[in-house]
């Protein structure tokens, strides 16, 4: 027991000089380092001054027109009114009374014949249509009249011109297609020449007229 207390008394006293000689060195190291001072001048201890910026003084914002609201242009422009200057009265012209035209009147042409009496017409079979009648010269029959007939007023001729025989008597047969013609027909007398002597004169063919009749006479 006792050597157990020695061996740790031993270890305690072992430790305490190795502190010690450890703070010895400490303070050896220390006394042996030399200090080194600095010098300082005067100049260096001076200290600068740095004189403040002069405050100066900013004009304060002037205030700025606000810009003037320009009008909207008008739709209509403004109409600038002439001088009143007098205007010169027109002269009045005198305005002639409108004469009415008056219609010609048509000339009546004068045929050397002219129809005797009223036209006629009958009904009659479908083999043909046809037209007769008589033309007189001072109370006679007059031979060798041409009688020239169309199917229009002055038209195209249909056939040669028929000659009245020797009382005064004339024929013209209309036949269309091998059987009797139907719709207007017209007959009228002409010299040697093919000229016109006497009026038209109409005949409208159907079934109810097949055999016309018109006489003519001399003026």
């Amino acid at each position: 027991m006792n050597r157990r207390h020695s061996s740790l008394l031993l270890v305690l006293l072992l430790v305490v000089l190795f502190l010690l000689a450890c703070r010895t060195a400490s303070l050896v190291t220390g006394a042996e380092a030399t200090p080194t001072r600095t010098r300082v001048t005067r100049a260096a201890m001076r200290a600068t001054f740095t004189p403040f910026p002069t405050e100066t003084e900013t004009p304060l914002p002037t205030d700025t027109p606000e810009p003037t609201e320009t009008p909207p242009p008008t739709d209509e422009p403004t109409a600038t009114r002439p001088p009143n200057t007098p205007r010169p009265r027109p002269t009045e012209t005198p305005v002639p009374p409108t004469q009415t035209a008056q219609p010609t009147a048509t000339p009546t042409v004068f045929f050397e014949w002219t129809t005797n009496g009223n036209s006629s017409c009958e009904g009659g079979d479908d083999k043909e249509s046809v037209i007769t009648g008589k033309i007189t010269a001072k109370n006679a029959g007059a031979v060798g009249q041409r009688i020239q007939a169309s199917s229009g007023p002055g038209g195209e001729p249909i056939s040669d011109p028929n000659l009245s025989d020797n009382n005064g008597n004339y024929r013209v047969t209309f036949i269309c297609g091998g059987k009797a013609c139907n719709g207007d027909f017209y007959i009228w007398m002409i010299d040697p020449n093919n000229r016109q002597i006497s009026p038209f004169v109409k005949f409208t063919f159907s079934s109810g007229c097949r055999k016309g009749k018109q006489d003519f006479i001399k003026r």
